[in-house]
């Protein structure tokens, strides 16, 4: 009998007819037309312009004689003027069916406002490197998080999801490359002025525009944690007028872009015999990457409500997201409610406003193990036997060959995350010249996770432990308070801005944690922890794997004092000055204040006089900064202090004293070696730009160099022993290096009546060097990182001096002998076998982050239709795919299932009776240079077609996600994580695959 899903067949009791009474008005729908003529400042006809019907993408140009006409569907309507170099107009009709526009441009000027620091500012008057995002920009279709709205849009930023398409996961993301050793310093987000914040929180629909500030001089403001770069984000607002209800909502479907090629239940056989091998044939044909995989239904709903009247606006919205994941078990459910108010009092002088917004994300975690055991699987073993049990096969080396649908089914993995932001801002002007604000925020997490490893399994009957719960609570409480005065000023020819402030912020962070095993029923999961059996059980040599209870508590505080001043002469010489002095309480004694300075200046060629009249200049401007930031990402509160604790080694599975004793004693002592001197890493950076705008603004964009010094590189490095207890200590030491060259090119290539196409290029290359590891202090060798699963001692990538972060290191492949031995070539470039290979022989092998990323975006209307098409690259990187090391390997066979390719013969329609010889790829599974993969690639990333009909701006549109990809890589997505920690280009076994996503939604506003 077919089964019903009821969540979707109530999905689509609700959407069918409501598509259908929206289309049955759409045909009774009366429109009207606007019309009129759009001239510049002087009176002449302006061609070009944009005319947008607010809220949608319905839109028409003023043609040569500045003349423009629109079909509204109501006179009620509001209309966007908008043309580069003018300021952009928002016209309410007001039943009026002739309208006529005077752009104005303030001295040639661009007065687009950008969002900086603190403040906003004219983009024509900016210095620093500063990119901007609007709403209708954003990547469209599915978004599980808020930062993949700007993937490919902001040059320098690279956005990636290191698990696949896992709707729990996060991404990774990084500003100019790498700028710390010990972890990734991602940019500091910003949500609304509250920095720390977490995207999480908000809905990815609420969210107006994206400015990055890239450079040093543009983020000093933000002070020690600005080293990334800082993203501020900007939620919507009410808008004066009657109450509007807008309405999005999708339905989205996922394919799995691709899978590995391993032998069929046929083949299988078929090279069991050709080298004699055992099969442990079981007589099925099972598919185990299909038994384990599903096709995800996902949807989303978001209903928004704003306006205003007199000095008040308001803006209220709730959002419901549903995701799946294409495993068996992945699932998401993502509810966020936010309100905002704006409103005045006082003759317009005070100016309050509050938002609050809150989120409930409740997750069911994907088994990643499961996918590693699906590529390891025996074709021929069925999923279950026949009573219903799940199969296993318990002859097979233990760990090998675990049923991955039995892990999936009986590993549950759940997370419930409540997240709440609230903000309020007063602010009183005292003169037309000076005014005053003060903001408080309060933030609040809480994460209550839950996990339990069902008995059943046959890794927790081989081990002992008879099933295994967990249970952890981590709440975080973000406390924000500052206050500003801000002083602006016009004499003459000098425009002045001044801005000082103070900033408090205090972070609170507790939980707790338990775990036990041994339980005799499956049926509490993990809601009756003192069920099993182990947590009380102190006998010698009882397996306590997971049993353990704790609890936590920290805290961090920052204290700032800054300032800024802002000065042009004329708008055409631009300074830009500030200071930030910031105290920390998670730095050493010795260091717990530092300052940040950015110093940028900018000169507008376009506004001088031998400049101004070379027709085809609209804008020309030269930039350079200079800026010093801090990263204390990587600390943790009290790692300067002498700290004492459990030993970590005994604290969950042993205790000192004797066996014979039932009182043993847990130990105690100091944990860490203090470092009173450690301090935040901080970055030096030089910043070099223009901006450019070209005949008649059809041409725009900017050029940028960087040259960025990170300084004192947080690390574990070498003690000595004494005065020091412990080997390492966690200290500053080393220095990194990025540069680069960024582009931004936007092109008007057709502004016609019924046709406008208009393109977006950003590109930019980095190139990232560890420069030194060590001080006259502190001594840091190179760092082995990330196994992939070979052992302790083969990680197959390191941290070390002279080389990129995460660079690649081992072996250099020579070849294979007649006997199918594998070569290598040692320090001196003699091919030997692998046993005559030792530590000095092994080499650099290549960079894992990518050192050029493209994006092009195209943006199409030809009269109710509109169309967007992303294409992303990645070039000048390496992966490494690590299945092929363990799959494509004859050892392995038995122990795991391997791929099509390591036995090319059996694809032959003649075999087993070819005459062919025996594969020769052989040998204990090794990493070496053999297995890694140049990972460039090209995509077409998003593709949206929409329409929009003129019954209440009713808009329907379809998205394809990933949709084509033109790469050489071998493996599922060379797109893969660009962190070092736990491993960037790196595709684990147990990776997460990608898929290619198509969405279809409506949007509509009333």
């Amino acid at each position: 009998m077919k089964k019903f899903n009821l969540k979707n067949l109530t999905l689509s009791r609700f959407l069918v007819p409501l598509l259908l009474l929206l289309a049955g008005h759409v045909a009774q729908a009366q429109g009207t037309s606007v019309r009129g003529t759009i001239t510049d400042d002087k009176g002449d006809a302006l061609p070009g312009v944009t005319v947008v019907l607010r809220g949608t993408a319905q839109g028409s140009i003023s043609d040569a004689e500045g003349r423009y006409t629109l079909e509204v569907p109501s006179t009620q309507e509001t209309l966007i003027f908008s043309y580069v170099g003018y300021a952009r107009q928002e016209i309410a009709i007001n039943n009026r069916s002739v309208i006529d526009v005077q752009m104005l441009t303030d001295d040639k000027t661009l007065n687009e406002v950008v969002v900086i620091g603190y403040g906003t500012q004219k983009r024509e008057t900016v210095t620093g490197s500063i990119a901007t995002v609007k709403s209708e920009d954003f990547i469209q279709g599915i978004i599980a998080d808020p930062m993949t709205l700007i993937t490919g849009k902001v040059a320098g930023l690279a956005v990636t999801r290191p698990n696949g398409s896992d709707p729990n996961a996060t991404t990774d993301f990084s500003l100019r490359g790498a700028v710390s050793r010990e972890g990734s310093a991602q940019p500091l987000i910003v949500i609304d002025g509250v920095p720390g914040g977490d995207l999480r929180t908000i809905a990815p629909q609420d969210i107006e525009s994206i400015d990055v500030l890239k450079d040093g001089s543009a983020a000093a403001i933000y002070g020690s944690r600005a080293t990334g770069g800082v993203v501020l984000v900007t939620t919507k607002r009410g808008r004066q007028g009657p109450a509007r209800v807008a309405y999005t909502g999708y339905v989205s479907t996922d394919q799995i872009t691709r899978r590995y090629d391993v032998l069929n239940a046929e083949q299988y056989r078929a090279v069991a015999r050709s080298i004699n091998r055992e099969a442990n044939d079981m007589g099925s044909e099972t598919d185990w990457f299909n038994q384990l995989t599903r096709t995800p239904v996902s949807h989303g709903h978001n209903l928004a409500v704003s306006g205003g009247s007199g000095k008040t606006d308001y803006y209220a919205a709730v959002n419901l997201q549903n995701y799946q994941g294409m495993d068996l078990v992945g699932a998401r459910r993502f509810v966020n409610g936010t309100f905002r108010l704006n409103t005045k009092a006082l003759s317009d002088k005070l100016d309050f406003s509050i938002m609050l917004t809150n989120s409930f994300d409740n997750k069911t975690f994907a088994d990643y193990y499961g996918f590693g055991q699906a590529l390891n699987m025996n074709p021929t073993f069925p999923v279950t036997n026949p009573d219903g049990t799940y199969f296993e096969a318990p002859q097979i080396a233990q760990g090998s060959q675990w049923n991955p649908v039995a892990n999936t089914r009986y590993n549950t993995n759940n997370s419930k995350e409540k997240r709440m932001l609230g903000t309020a801002n007063l602010s009183y002007a005292f003169t037309g010249d000076l005014s005053a604000r003060v903001s408080y925020s309060y933030a609040f997490q809480d994460f209550l996770s839950g996990s339990y490893t069902d008995n059943r399994l046959l890794y927790m009957q081989q081990s002992g432990i008879n099933g295994q719960a967990s249970r952890s609570q981590n709440s975080t409480t973000n406390n924000v308070l500052e206050g500003m005065l801000d002083y602006q000023k016009q004499l003459g020819s000098h425009n002045l801005n001044l801005l000082v402030g103070y900033s408090y912020q205090n972070i609170f962070n507790e939980g707790f944690g338990a775990g036990n095993n041994n339980f005799n029923t499956n049926a509490f999961l993990y809601y009756n922890l003192g069920a099993g059996a182990a947590l009380n059980n102190l006998t010698p040599g009882f397996r306590r794997d997971g049993v353990y209870v704790n609890s936590f508590g920290n805290e961090r505080t920052l204290l700032a004092y800054f300032g800024r001043l802002i000065y042009d002469y004329k708008e055409k010489y631009l300074l830009n000055v500030s200071f930030r002095r910031e105290g920390a309480s998670v730095l050493g004694a010795d260091n717990k204040w530092g300052n940040f300075v950015g110093v940028s200046g900018g000169w507008i060629l376009s506004n001088e006089a031998f400049i101004n009249d070379v027709g085809f200049i609209n804008n020309l401007k030269l930039r350079a900064g200079y800026g010093i930031t801090g990263n204390q990402n990587s600390l943790s509160p009290y790692q300067s202090l002498a700290t004492v604790g459990p030993f970590p080694w005994k604290q969950m599975y042993s205790f000192y004293g004797s066996p014979g004793d039932p009182n043993w004693i847990l130990g105690y002592g100091p944990t860490i070696n203090p470092n009173p001197s450690l301090t935040w890493e901080t970055k030096n950076e030089l910043n070099l730009g223009l901006d450019f705008s070209l005949f008649k603004s059809r041409i725009s964009g900017s050029l940028d160099y960087y040259d960025r010094r990170i300084n004192n590189l947080i690390g574990n490095y070498t003690a000595q022993l004494p005065p020091n207890i412990y080997d390492y200590i966690f200290a500053n030491a080393g220095q990194m290096r990025n540069s680069g060259l960024e582009l931004l090119l936007e092109a008007r290539i057709v502004s016609q009546d019924k046709f406008r196409w208009n393109a977006t290029f950003v590109g930019a290359q980095n190139v990232n060097k560890i420069v030194t590891v060590s001080s006259e202090q502190f001594f840091g060798a190179a760092q082995p990182i990330t196994d992939i699963g070979l052992g302790w001692g083969q990680e197959v990538q390191r941290l070390a001096e002279g080389q990129p972060v995460g660079v690649f290191y081992g072996k250099k492949f020579a070849g294979v002998t007649d006997n199918g031995n594998w070569l290598f070539y040692n320090s001196e470039g003699q091919a030997v076998t692998s046993d005559q290979i030792g530590d000095d022989d092994y080499q650099y092998l290549g960079n894992s982050i990518p050192r050029f990323n493209l994006g092009l975006t195209n943006t199409i209307a030809i009269g109710r239709f509109d169309a967007s098409i992303l294409v992303r690259s990645a070039l000048g990187f390496n992966v490494l795919n690590s299945k092929n090391i363990f799959h494509d390997n004859v050892n392995s066979f038995g122990a795991t299932n391997l791929l099509v390719s390591a036995f090319d013969w059996v694809q032959d329609p003649n075999y087993p009776n070819t005459g062919r010889p025996e594969p020769k790829h052989r040998g204990e599974p090794t990493f070496s240079d053999y297995y890694l993969e140049k990972g460039d690639y090209m995509k077409l990333d998003n593709v949206t077609v929409g329409y929009t009909l003129p019954f209440k701006n009713l808009r329907v549109y379809a998205t394809a996600l990933n949709l084509a990809i033109l790469t050489n890589y071998s493996g599922m997505d060379p797109e893969l994580g660009i962190n070092p920690f736990p491993g960037a280009g790196v595709e684990f076994r147990n990776y997460y695959p990608r898929t290619r996503t198509f969405t279809v939604g409506v949007s509509a506003n009333f």
